[in-house]
């Protein structure tokens, strides 16, 4: 077990940040798609993006602050 602290609010901060991008990306894609290409941008792919990156970057800094 290792004796270093990972940071867990760090993640958590990132996850809200990314969840206030996607929300204003939801925003922005109303300009360029309408109808059902928008509804699903906004019920799947944005979803997906932000939970990929978060994983993502939260198994970097979890690698990364606890070694």
């Amino acid at each position: 077990m290792s004796s270093t602290y990972y940071p867990l609010w760090v993640e958590k901060l990132l996850f809200l940040g990314l969840i206030a991008v996607g929300v204003y990306a939801g925003i922005a894609l109303q300009e360029h798609l309408d109808g059902a290409s928008l509804i699903l941008s906004w019920v799947c792919g944005l979803p997906l993006i932000v939970l990929v990156l978060t994983e993502g970057i939260g198994r970097a800094l979890q690698s990364t602050l606890s070694k």
